[in-house]
This record gives structure tokens, C-alpha cells and sequence, in this order.
């Protein structure tokens, strides 16, 4: 049954939230339901809109705003009598006294979709305004129906900003960290300062985030309570999982993939599913925080995975979003940190397009006057890109889709753009006849009070290089010079001609990204290989743990560090490597292949249970389980051909 309920408060509306005013978005938003509400056609048996936007964005909110009779079908369902009636006692129709709309909200799953399709059904001539997080015209039962889609969108910086001010937070730090990581969310906004202002220090961002966090989990049960908790935050860690990578990554039913499309924070990518932001950094955060050290071994098994799959795939745009993940899991040092900011979510990369002519002109003068460029040359440079087939700029922009940086990136192609030729000057000739496919990247430019969105371009660079086969950087500034070598680029020498009349020739990097050559760089990008004794036995006890679960042998990240040349099956390794310490000469090492055959080959027990069986003392026994599983390793090391001395760690 669907009851229908007197408009809550504004501070009901929203659980965790009172906004003080209303941001622009929401402004916004308002004035399009009501346009769209005001034109219905007198003809129209029903008006419907749909006002769509991600959790916590304020779409009940925005219902209380504009309704006199509410119908919360979150409501309804925990306190349903039955199903045999979709309507509230005396029938309910959208003529609401006053004229104002009957509002519906909660529809976030297809039982209740279809519920309100049956409610309006009922509901017979009037106007109806639905909250949902994905467009009601997505789902069956809708395409028919006189619907207009009304997008409520995030809000802006300046108004999370005020929000947080207005709950109370006034430290300008935290108040940046509220802009950061609430991606525009006034919830996730609203949860963060409560956060704060709990008293006394608020702790990590890992603490905050994993506040957050709770909330959003306790929220998106509603749409699907039969997805695991645990697999929400998981593919967060690893930014995105096909089926097969989730299944080696944790011990989830089989059809947690399936569950998980359902979720309006999923998106869909070339490399699987993957959580939208911001809510996947808070996510990302919350695991870092609660659990460590399981989360750098997810981390290691989902890198491994991808690392070979690289070498399998054809699909250039997969090839460098699966490169990105592997960077994102396994980087080191500062290239990784070039590379990836705190909170994903608060900027993002476009094409400029037609719009955007002020906002190029604008971020060519920061670039000339950051980089001691003369004016006239840099503004005649972008003018010669602009006047290619491809103009090649790309915006960072905030979640107000205000441009905050910009870089160019030239398809390298001899005849696309008359800027290549002052770009890359005497190397021309050498660059364009390779007969390969790349991009130039001529300037980058971020404002300084935005220099936490240079990441995302540079992270959209490099993705862009890797798909396209190959990078080339011309650039005056030293800086970015450092960062080219940073990222393994070779260095070509400096252009013949001072172009931007600053004193400093341009100097020129390159690398090409071909399938062939693609793993021995992410390998060097990783920084040292994970060889020292502790880490090998660490890595060789996971695997033993996991010899009966193929998937997760598989995402091991011992796969990944063989050497050249043919290396036997993991599973048959540590098999074999097992049997044979237990067939030793050695009283110790014989004991200790016995310990791990019971306990890993044979599962024959827990580790009181066969330390009884063996007639070891658990100190004993423990020091045979640890002394075998470090010989194991040493094995291990030998047979995968990896450096340096096979070391016992006691």
C-alpha cells in the first residue's frame, strides 16, 4: 500500500541535512520543474517530471519545495500493510489543494518504479513530480508516459563552501577538505562537517571519509539489499573491476557483479564497473583507513591482474585504462603522486568546444605569464592551433564545469596542424615520418589556487598517449621537463629555435606506448620490485592460502614479478616446492614440509589441531609453519628467475 503524507520540514527532507540556502544548481533545478510543470497541456490526461540526480544531491529537498502532499515510497514500503492497493485510502489523484503538485519520491529500484507506474495509473488526470537517482525513462513502463527528465546537479564549490560555513565549520582548511571531497554532494557535505564538529580533533581524512561512507552504504541498501557491503568499497579500492577480477579479489556470491549494476553509484567503463564520484574516494579513503593492510594486498592482486591482461588485449582505449589502473594500484613516488589527487572527484577533463573561447584566451595568458613566455607568441600559438583540423585543447573543470586549467594535445599527424612544425621545429621530419599515431602536448596550465586539478590533466594525458600509441612533450618550462623524465620519456634534445622568446629552448621528450612495450614501463613506473625475503614470504603465504581457489591464485601478484622466459604454473610451484621440503634431509625442514602439507595441501585442520596431531608445541609448530613457508620462497625466487639472494625471514 502507498500512503501519502502532509509536505515534511525542510530539515525532514533530507535526513543529516538543513541547507541554509540554496545553491545555484538548485535554483536552477527549481525553475525548470516549474516551466515544465507550468506547460501542461490542458489536453494531457497527467503531467509527470522527473527531477533525477545522485544520492544525497538534494532531490527531496527539492520536492518539499514544491509540494503540498508528499508520497515517499521509501516510507511506504517499510510500513506496508499489503500490496493489494497502490493507492491511499480514498484514492489519491494529482490535483493537490492549492495547485500544487503531488510529489513521489524514493523511486530507486524497479519494484518501485513499477509501484508508482501503477499509482499514477490509478492516480487518473494531474500533475506529479517523481524524485529518483536514474532517469525513470531508463526503466520499463515509463518510455510511454508524458514525462519530462529534470537533472538536479551537484553544487558548486562556492556554494558547498557556504554550506559548510553555515553549519558551523570555520576553519578555512577544513572547509577546503569539505569542498574537496564532497564532489558537489551536499550530503556527503553535510555528513563531513558533522564530522568535524563532533568535538576535539576530527582525526584523518580516512576517519572522516569512513563516517561518510556508512551513511552512503545505509542509503544505497534501499535500491539493493542483496549486494554484499564489502563489494561497494572494493571495487572503489581497486577503481573498477570486471566479473573475473572481482571474483580473484574477495569471497563474494556469484551473482555480486549483476547486483552491483543495479546501484546508482555504478557506472559502467571499458574495464568493468566502476563507482562514480565522489563517492568512490570516500570510499577509497574508508578502506584505507579501516583495513590497511588488506587493502595494499587488493591493491597488489588487482594490479597483477590487470598486468596481464594488458597483454591481451587489442583495444587500444582498454589497453590505457587498464595501464591507468595498474598505475593507480602500483605507483610509486612522485610520478604517482603527478599523477592522482586526494579526492578524485572534485575536477574532471573535456574537450573545450565552441563556448569556451574566453576561458582559452584567459589560460593562455596564465601560461605565458607563469612560464615567462612572450604574450604576442604564445597568443600567435594559439591561434595556430586553433586553426588545425584538431585545436587539441582540453579543460580541467570544478564540479560547476568552471574552467580551471588547460593543456593542449596535438593529434601527431603531418597533416593536421600548422602548429607541429614550431613545436617540434628540426625533430619534425623524424617524429612525423615514423608512421606512428600519437599526441603533442604544447602547454599545460593550471591557476594556482586550483593546482590540485594539474593531476587530472596530466592523468588524461598519459591515458591519451598510451591509447593513441605515443607521447611528445615540447616544453620551455623545467618543471614539466623533470616530469617528462619522471614518466620514463626519452629525452630528444632541445628545439634549434628560442619559439617563445623566454630565454630557454624548448626541449623534447618522447616515448612510444606500442602492447609490445607497454609492461616493462609500468613495471619501471611501479619503482623497486617488491623482491625483499619479508615481502616474497608474504606474498608466497597468500598464495599458498589460496591454492584452492584458482581466481585468486591467479590475481596473485607473484604472477606478475617473473622474470623472462617460461615459469611453471604458480599452483604447480608451490606444490611442488612443498612435497619436496618435506622429502628433505633435514629434520627441520622435513618437520616444516609436513606442516605445510597438512595445513595448505591437505587442509587437515587448524593449527591447534595438527600441532597436537604432529605432537609440536604451538611454539614449535609456528616456527616450522613459518621456517617452511620462508623456504618455500626461496623457491619460489629461484624458479621465477627474480634478483637477488634467495633470503630466509625468521
Amino acid at each position: 500500500m502507498i500512503r501519502t503524507y502532509p509536505r515534511p520540514s525542510a530539515a525532514q527532507s533530507q535526513t543529516s541535512l538543513n541547507p541554509p540556502a540554496s545553491s545555484a544548481a538548485f535554483t536552477a533545478a527549481v525553475a525548470c520543474v516549474r516551466t515544465a510543470l507550468g506547460e501542461a497541456d490542458a489536453g494531457d490526461a497527467q503531467r509527470i517530471v522527473n527531477v533525477v540526480g545522485p544520492l544525497g544531491v538534494g532531490k527531496s529537498h527539492l520536492l518539499t519545495t514544491l509540494s503540498a502532499r508528499f508520497v515517499d515510497l521509501g516510507r511506504a514500503s517499510a510500513g506496508a500493510q499489503g500490496a493489494g492497493s497502490d493507492t491511499a485510502p480514498g484514492g489519491v489523484s494529482g490535483e493537490v489543494p492549492g495547485g500544487a503538485p503531488l510529489a513521489v519520491d524514493g523511486v530507486d529500484t524497479d519494484d518501485r518504479a513499477d509501484a508508482a507506474a501503477r499509482f499514477l495509473d490509478r492516480a487518473g488526470r494531474g500533475r506529479f513530480l517523481i524524485a529518483s537517482r536514474l532517469p525513470l525513462i531508463s526503466r520499463a513502463g515509463w518510455a510511454h508516459r508524458p514525462l519530462v527528465t529534470v537533472e538536479l546537479r551537484p553544487w558548486s564549490p562556492a556554494d558547498i563552501r557556504e554550506l559548510a560555513s553555515s553549519l558551523g565549520v570555520a576553519d578555512p582548511a577544513r572547509i577546503d577538505l569539505v569542498v574537496r571531497l564532497s564532489g558537489g554532494i551536499p550530503l556527503v557535505a553535510g555528513s563531513l562537517c558533522r564530522a568535524i564538529l563532533r568535538g576535539g580533533e576530527p582525526g584523518p581524512v580516512g576517519a572522516l571519509a569512513d563516517l561518510v561512507a556508512t551513511e552512503v552504504l545505509h542509503r544505497l541498501a534501499t535500491e539493493s539489499p542483496a549486494v554484499d557491503p564489502e563489494a561497494v568499497p572494493i571495487v572503489s579500492t581497486v577503481d573498477g573491476v570486471d566479473e573475473d577480477l572481482l571474483t580473484a579479489l574477495a569471497r563474494l556470491p556469484p551473482a555480486t557483479f549483476t547486483l552491483l549494476r543495479r546501484l546508482s553509484v555504478i557506472r559502467p567503463d571499458h574495464h568493468g564497473l566502476r563507482v562514480a564520484e565522489p563517492y568512490r574516494t570516500l570510499f577509497d579513503l574508508a578502506y584505507r583507513w579501516r583495513h590497511p593492510v588488506l587493502r595494499d594486498e587488493i591493491a597488489a592482486r588487482g594490479a597483477a591482474h590487470r598486468h596481464r591482461q594488458l597483454s591481451r588485449t587489442a583495444d587500444p582505449a582498454l589497453r590505457a585504462r587498464l595501464a591507468d589502473q595498474v598505475l593507480y594500484l602500483s605507483g610509486r613516488g612522485r610520478a604517482r603522486r603527478d599523477l592522482y589527487a586526494e579526492a578524485g572527484g572534485e575536477f574532471s577533463v573535456r574537450r573545450a568546444h565552441d563556448g569556451d573561447g574566453d576561458a582559452i584566451a584567459r589560460l593562455i595568458r596564465l601560461w605565458a605569464a607563469a612560464e615567462g613566455l612572450a604574450d604576442r607568441t604564445a597568443e600567435a600559438m594559439r591561434d595556430l592551433w586553433l586553426s588545425g583540423a584538431d585545436h587539441g585543447f582540453h579543460l580541467v573543470v570544478d564540479t560547476d564545469d568552471h574552467p580551471v586549467g588547460m593543456t593542449n594535445l596535438t593529434p601527431l599527424d603531418p597533416h593536421g596542424s600548422p602548429a607541429l612544425e614550431s613545436l617540434l621545429q628540426q625533430h619534425a621530419g623524424t617524429l612525423l615520418e615514423a608512421g606512428t599515431t600519437g599526441s603533442v602536448v604544447g602547454m599545460m596550465a593550471v591557476e594556482p589556487r586550483f593546482a590540485r586539478a594539474q593531476p587530472a590533466l596530466v592523468r588524461h594525458i598519459l591515458t591519451t598517449a598510451i591509447a593513441s600509441g605515443r607521447l611528445v612533450v615540447s616544453t620551455p618550462w623545467v618543471p614539466y621537463q623533470q616530469m617528462s623524465a619522471r614518466f620514463g620519456l626519452s629525452h630528444l634534445g632541445d628545439a634549434r629555435h628560442d619559439l617563445y622568446r623566454c630565454g630557454r629552448p624548448s626541449a623534447l621528450y618522447t616515448r612510444t606506448f606500442t602492447p609490445e612495450e607497454l609492461p616493462a614501463w609500468l613495471r619501471r613506473m611501479q619503482g623497486p620490485r617488491p623482491e625483499g625475503p619479508y615481502r616474497m614470504v608474504e606474498l608466497v603465504r597468500a598464495a599458498l592460502r589460496d591454492l584452492n581457489s584458482p581466481a585468486r591464485l591467479a590475481a596473485s601478484p607473484l604472477q606478475a614479478l617473473a622474470g623472462p622466459g617460461p615459469a611453471p604454473p604458480l599452483g604447480d610451484l608451490l606444490r611442488q616446492a612443498v612435497v619436496a621440503l618435506g622429502s628433505s634431509d633435514s629434520a627441520v625442514d622435513a618437520e616444516a614440509g609436513q606442516v605445510l602439507s597438512l595445513y595448505y595441501l591437505a587442509r587437515a585442520g587448524g593449527h591447534d589441531l595438527l600441532a597436537h596431531r604432529l605432537h609440536l608445541s604451538r611454539a614449535t609448530y609456528f616456527r616450522r609453519l613459518d621456517h617452511g613457508v620462508a623456504k618455500v620462497a626461496e623457491t619460489v625466487i629461484r624458479s621465477l628467475g627474480l634478483p637477488g639472494p634467495p633470503t630466509e625471514c625468521r
